[in-house]
């Protein structure tokens, strides 16, 4: 076993040190317990297509260890929910994504397949994020119009728990405007990162986990049954072409995924 220590990246998904990456590279499990979420980059798609199994836990607090809590899920199960879903994204054309406080986008998911994370990583490849649980896709560029009112969190940057909400404004795939006190979390993110394709749309997923609860963790707020989030930056894990330098996820504590106008039951 080899314990590789480095300082936390900048950016949500930025590549880690290169003696950290090269560390990588050689081995079979990989265990990412870090401040900040680390596996959208690179390193870890080229460390999984060597055959390495990669688990994220990024931010992980006593409470999301808390008895009860997201860690209790069932998740072979809700994999089987999720591989199912994800079929359903496979075969959709048109996505809609609503919420009770306003959200309304709507884009193309033609020919993107849909990326479920169920919390295991059992096979050679493979990839997990628990105590997440969660199914989408990237839309496919230049397709995605509205606006989606973040109620949940900005990932890693800043407190788990947004105190107000932040609205964000897409046209044609990419963030256009992004309005509210905390806003400006994500604005400074985009503008530190010195990449203007930060500002594609680079996914739409919802929750599955019900053992996750508002006030959690990271990770916990991703996946929380009944919400969903979406993401600007790099898509390539999605099966997108926007090699972005991060990626960075917004989440909705309520949201509603309909795909060629019907909903998508996240307790299906």
């Amino acid at each position: 076993m080899v314990l590789a220590r480095s300082e936390p990246v900048e950016l949500p998904g930025d590549e880690p040190p290169a003696p950290v990456t090269a560390a990588m590279l050689e081995a079979d499990l990989i265990f990412e317990l870090t401040s900040v979420f680390a596996g959208a980059s690179q390193a870890r798609r080229d460390a999984c297509a060597r055959g390495a199994r990669y688990l994220t836990v990024p931010g992980l607090t006593w409470t999301t260890l808390r008895p009860d809590g997201p860690f209790s899920a069932d998740f072979a199960t809700l994999g089987e929910t999720a591989r199912r879903l994800a079929e359903r994204i496979d075969a959709a054309h048109e996505f809609r994504l609503t919420s009770p406080l306003g959200t309304d986008l709507t884009g193309s998911f033609e020919g993107r397949a849909g990326r479920p994370l169920w919390g295991i990583a059992d096979q050679p490849g493979g990839y997990a994020a628990p105590p997440d649980v969660e199914v989408g896709a990237a839309p496919v560029e230049g397709s995605a119009s509205g606006t989606v009112v973040v109620d949940g969190s900005v990932l890693f940057l800043g407190p788990d728990q947004l105190s107000t909400p932040i609205e964000l404004r897409f046209a044609n795939g990419e963030l256009v405007d992004a309005a509210g006190p905390e806003a400006w979390r994500l604005l400074d993110a985009l503008e530190r990162s010195g990449d203007p394709r930060m500002r594609t749309l680079a996914e739409v997923s919802i929750g599955l986990n019900p053992h996750s609860r508002p006030g959690g963790s990271a990770l916990e707020l991703e996946g929380i049954l009944g919400g969903a989030h979406v993401a600007v930056g790099n898509n390539l894990p999605y099966g997108g072409s926007n090699d972005a330098r991060s990626h960075i996820d917004c989440v909705l504590l309520r949201g509603t995924l309909s795909l060629d106008g019907e909903p998508l039951d996240p307790a299906a």
